[in-house]
């Protein structure tokens, strides 16, 4: 889950190329923020010359490294020093301010475990980098927000930089560092600089937004479930709502693009940077234990770890942005975080985008989000439509909600669609093929896995929300992966990949349980695929592949495992705003 530091600059830029607007606070002659449209505008100070930058080590009520002391969270904050005297807060939270280790990744060439088999892993050596800045982490960030009347906080993460504790891959104490940054600029947290003497965050409100994206977008959503009242309103970005659905699918191991064989253990080596790292060895080898990579089951480690469910808790305003594409955090983190939050009553939108990890919402609607919740601007941003789905030609389009109106669930048997060149039969065996993956564009050749088609749309059809595929099957073995995907067929050979999911069959009673599975005997498998927004063309095709394996995201067992598909009394499920035609 890599920092993505476009977010950074495109602000920056945009910090100092928007034409039109006053820069410094002399030439607005105003004491206090500049509003246009509902936007807080640049008049003060541009330059980090011209802020106050400090920093300061914030007490956390926690002991994550067991050394008998509470931790401590590493704060760098800064306002312009023409500002007001007590600014809002914009809070960035992260464990990569301070760079990255390289560390091995689980192997996943492997069976599959069931139950009463013994199961080993090994690992193979995966490189990635990181980065390190000195002062602040993030001055190109800082350099949008500062200028326009907000203060900036930086937080090192547990573990990281010269924090201390340790960094548990989305664990309560990941979630009481940033909260208790909250709690100090409230006055009710301690603080001490370099030397140990107290620090107060003179010059601050204690009215706080958080931003980032991907891990350091999850932290807002983990700080927002503490229901801190000083926090008014996050804008998480490609970020993670229950890591159980990061790194599991369904009691199936499922990795994030790009990071195969990545599991929670790995994820908190990666960022664990602190001077003494040998004292976290022993919380993270319990990470490992407690994950459960061989039965990829849900249990209390990774509830723990699932913001969704205390959404209940959550009083910020949500602003949601993700990708599309994104097979790193994929979409329904945002999806179904989204959807909770709205059932809850919280202030949120959502923004789509077809692009992959990464990608905020346009800066103009960032500012209008926290211009209202942080400094109390009556702009009208909560009335607004609550989706905005940026399309493929770049043009936006507003919805008062999402799913989008008009989209309903339609279900149909598998029997009703077709499978190109070949006859109708009611049962389709079909091997595994674990060098197959979705992403690759092409569909899997015959016998290896089964795509079925609808008959050519007669006009653009809308698929927005959440599909599900319920699946009768019987397997040859005791274990195998589910994979489902849907995919647009124009007419050639390539397939445009919409949304996918995975599952156990193991797990068919339920994520928290698994269940041996019967050789020969059918079996109902449910598959929730992956929230989607997408528009299939007037006379194109919607594909239904059913594979086993995927090989960029399951275990990739050694053996060709065999399946076979009751196309009768299996079913598709898709959200979308018109019938599929006869």
């Amino acid at each position: 889950m890599k920092r993505n530091a476009g977010t950074a600059i495109a602000l920056a830029l945009a910090a100092v190329a928007t034409p039109g607007l006053v820069t410094s606070s002399a030439a607005a002659g105003a004491t206090g923020p500049v509003v246009v449209d509902g936007a807080a505008q640049p008049v003060y100070a541009s330059a980090p010359r011209d802020w106050i930058v400090k920093e300061a080590w914030v007490t956390v009520p926690v002991d994550s490294d067991r050394d008998g002391r509470p931790d401590r969270v590493h704060v760098n904050y800064a306002r312009a020093k023409d500002a007001p005297d007590r600014v809002p807060v914009v809070m960035a939270a992260s464990p990569y301010f301070t760079g990255v280790n390289e560390v091995p990744n689980h192997n996943v060439d492997h069976d599959l475990y069931y139950p009463d088999t013994r199961w080993a892993q090994r690992t193979d050596a995966l490189a990635r980098q990181g980065n390190s800045a000195n002062g602040l982490h993030d001055p190109w960030t800082a350099a949008y927000w500062v200028p326009r009347g907000f203060g900036w906080v930086e937080v090192e993460s547990l573990g990281t930089g010269t924090s201390t504790g340790c960094p548990t891959t989305g664990g309560t104490n990941e979630t009481l560092g940033p909260k208790a940054v909250i709690d100090w600029l409230a006055g009710r947290g301690h603080a001490v600089d370099a030397r140990g003497r107290t620090v107060r965050p003179d010059g601050f409100r204690a009215s706080v937004g958080m931003v980032g994206t991907s891990y350091d977008g999850t932290l807002p959503n983990a700080v927002a479930t503490t229901g801190v009242p000083e926090l008014k309103a996050i804008i998480p970005i490609s970020a993670i709502s229950d890591w159980y659905d990061y790194y599991r699918s369904g009691g199936a191991v499922v990795a994030p693009q790009s990071y195969q064989g990545e599991d929670a253990d790995v994820l908190a080596k990666f960022v664990l940077t602190r001077a003494n790292r040998a004292i976290c060895a022993p919380i993270i080898k319990d990470l490992g234990r407690r994950q459960d990579r061989r039965t990829g089951d849900r249990n209390a480690f990774w509830q723990e770890r699932n913001y969704r469910a205390r959404a209940g808790r959550v009083t910020a305003a949500v602003y949601a942005a993700h990708g599309l594409s994104d097979w790193n955090v994929k979409p329904s983190q945002a999806g179904r975080w989204y959807r909770a939050l709205r059932a809850g009553g919280v202030p949120v939108k959502i923004y789509w985008h077809p692009g992959g990890h990464g990608g905020p919402p346009p800066q103009r609607e960032q500012n209008r989000w926290f211009t209202h919740f942080l400094m109390g601007v009556a702009n009208g941003v909560e009335r607004e439509p609550r989706a905005l789905v940026e399309t493929v030609d770049g043009s936006l389009e507003r919805y008062a909600d999402w799913p989008v109106p008009g989209s309903r669930p339609r279900t149909t048997s598998l029997s009703q669609w077709r499978i190109p060149g070949q006859p109708q039969t009611v049962t389709r065996p079909f091997r595994d093929d674990t060098a197959y993956t979705l992403l690759g564009g092409q569909l899997p050749r015959r016998g290896r896995g089964l795509v079925f088609t609808s008959d050519p749309l007669t006009e653009p059809t809308r698929l927005s929300g959440f599909a599900s595929a319920d699946l009768r099957i019987k397997l040859g073995q005791p274990n195998a992966n589910v994979t489902v995907g849907i995919v647009e067929l124009p007419g050639g050979a390539f397939s445009p990949l919409v949304t996918m999911g995975w599952t156990d069959p193991q797990n068919r009673h339920g994520e928290w349980r698994t269940e041996a599975v019967t050789p020969g005997k059918w079996m109902n498998v449910d598959v929730d695929l992956e929230a989607s927004e997408h528009v299939f063309q007037a006379g194109s095709r919607i594909g239904i592949v059913v594979i086993q394996s995927d090989h960029e995201f399951t275990i990739r067992p050694p053996m060709a495992k065999t399946m076979t598909l009751d196309t009768r009394s299996s079913t598709i499920t898709l959200p979308l705003t018109r019938a599929l035609p006869k």
